[in-house]
């Protein structure tokens, strides 16, 4: 019985000396599956002014839009009413299928939403993309400087934001 648990202990020493298993090591790459627990909010902000779009994608299928120059659009808790651009929000919902959003979230995963972004140069368009959420209790928060990636999530946001004229 001691040379059982001796040995269970040694192999199991030996797992973790030589690098086999990492414990806190999460797979960028995995299978997504439907949950309305996963989100992934995207952050488009143009680097020349202070307008910035956020799409958010829950996994039950609701899309929220939002944007404007406003402290909300970035911040639904922003406290700043007396900033000049307050007013200056709009926001839209959007509803497609549980599949539709696990497709999504699957084509992210694919293209490399959990590998660790690499500062690069800034981005040729002049806009910067940040990624924020959960999926498959899998979380990001970066800023994307991947081309690849980058184009997928700009795609994304083109797909769901149609600009639509300012109310005077």
């Amino acid at each position: 019985m001691k040379k059982n648990i001796l040995f269970i202990i040694l192999v199991t020493a030996l797992i973790f000396s030589s690098g086999c298993f990492d414990p806190f090591y999460h797979n960028p790459y995995f299978k997504v599956d439907e949950s309305g627990l996963n989100w992934l909010e995207i952050y488009h902000k143009q680097i020349s002014g202070k307008k910035l779009v956020r799409v958010r994608i829950d996994g039950n299928g609701v899309i929220k839009i939002k944007e404007g120059t406003s402290p909300l659009v970035g911040d639904e808790f922003a406290h700043d009413n007396l900033n000049e651009n307050w007013k200056d929000i709009r926001d839209y919902q959007l509803t497609v299928s549980r599949d539709e959003t696990t497709r999504i979230f699957q084509e992210l995963i694919n293209n490399g939403l959990f590998l660790e972004q690499k500062k690069s140069a800034d981005s040729p368009d002049g806009t910067v993309i940040m990624a924020f959420g959960n999926i498959q209790n899998h979380t990001v928060y970066a800023t994307v400087y991947d081309p690849d990636l980058y184009e997928h999530l700009n795609a994304l946001v083109l797909m769901f934001y149609h600009p639509q004229p300012k109310r005077k």
